[in-house]
């Protein structure tokens, strides 16, 4: 399994599990990694560390004070990876029946401090990368956990996770912001067109060569990505090509030919 993980996403995760483990005890079942730190893609000082929280209940009040503390301290211990660590947190049940209703859980994002959310069926995007190319860093493998995800459905929720962003794309988005929705749209696009789930940076190039009028969007939402992590000022995007960006590539996914 360690040979799998890059060393940088190795040491985090450790402290990580090793934090988590004393928060929550018992009560922790599972952890898992997934995302580009186990699907090769992983660039070590800019990619984001993504991983799964299985507990064995809903998240308590109490978990989100002591877990919003410990995150604190990882990054106050890691500064390196400040905003750059993502988690879930939620019950092995709400893992198990996701699509059947929305259940409590927590979370903490690049771009989003911790704070509660709820898992829904939308997460099925998580949860098959979790299935098809996850690491069990803690507890049972995940496919004894999640229910199985065919091909089709994760990229019918890729498709479905596009027509949200033109709602989501309003003047209050940071820089950053905007650079993750150009990025993860061109991660969708790759999806509906091939069906080949890649690394932001690849989908970005690919689709930089399909849509050459969006070219310079998207190498600055590439730029972006990399500049932020080394601490360089913001680019400034301009909104309306960013949501007609995202507007035609919904358009070019809604044809018929777009799933394989």
């Amino acid at each position: 399994m360690a040979a799998r993980i890059p060393p940088e996403a190795a040491a985090l995760t450790a402290q990580l599990l090793e934090a988590q483990r004393q928060v929550l005890g018992d009560r922790l079942l599972a952890l898992y990694l997934f995302g580009s730190a186990t699907a090769g893609s992983f660039e070590a000082g800019i990619s984001d560390v993504d991983t799964v929280a299985v507990l064995a209940t809903d998240p308590t009040e109490e978990d989100l004070a002591n877990l919003a503390n410990m995150h604190e301290r990882l990054i106050d211990e890691g500064p390196a990876w400040n905003d750059r660590v993502e988690v879930d947190y939620l019950s092995a049940p709400a893992l198990t029946d996701f699509r059947s209703r929305s259940w409590p859980a927590a979370r903490i994002s690049p771009g989003e401090p911790f704070h509660r959310i709820q898992i829904d069926q939308r997460w099925v995007l998580d949860w098959y990368q979790v299935l098809m190319s996850g690491v069990t860093l803690y507890g049972p493998p995940p496919q004894n956990l999640i229910p199985p995800i065919s091909h089709e459905e994760f990229v019918k929720a890729a498709r479905q996770q596009l027509r949200e962003w033109p709602d989501r794309l309003t003047k209050d988005v940071n820089s950053g912001g905007v650079a993750y929705a150009v990025l993860t749209t061109c991660r969708a696009f790759r999806v509906c067109r091939t069906g080949e789930y890649v690394s932001k940076k690849e989908a970005a190039e690919w689709a930089g060569v399909q849509l050459p009028q969006f070219d310079s969007l998207i190498t600055d939402a590439l730029a972006q990505r990399s500049e932020a992590r080394a601490g360089a000022a913001s680019r400034t995007f301009p909104l309306a090509e960013t949501r007609q960006f995202v507007e035609v590539v919904i358009n070019l996914c809604a044809t018929p030919d777009a799933e394989h």
